[in-house]
């Protein structure tokens, strides 16, 4: 990912880095979370696969289904696009200053 050069309003260097908290690096999951959350998505495939071979109504719920991807899919890439426009913390590193950029 390129790092976007955002000058010091105090000191006006361009020597700035995003700024990094403690707080924020504790965003890793543990394993047991992550094998639960893909056991959960591969049974819910699962199920979806035998209600289309058991069911008389597989093509209107396919549709739907595909819908609903098509939908969480476009939602999920708005979040992502709006999470890039908002402003983020920096720090210059001559002058310390804390600024939002």
């Amino acid at each position: 990912m390129k790092h976007q050069r955002h000058p010091c309003p105090v000191c006006g260097s361009s020597a700035t880095l995003p700024f990094e908290s403690d707080d924020l690096a504790d965003d890793a999951q543990p394993v047991a979370e992550i094998v639960l959350g893909t056991l959960l998505f591969f049974l819910a495939l699962f199920a979806v696969f035998l209600f289309f071979l058991l069911s008389h109504a597989s093509l209107p719920a396919a549709v739907l289904l595909l819908m609903t991807v098509f939908l969480f899919w476009r939602r999920r890439q708005e979040k992502r696009r709006q999470a890039k426009m908002r402003p983020r913390a920096y720090v210059c590193l001559d002058c310390s200053h804390n600024f939002m950029a």
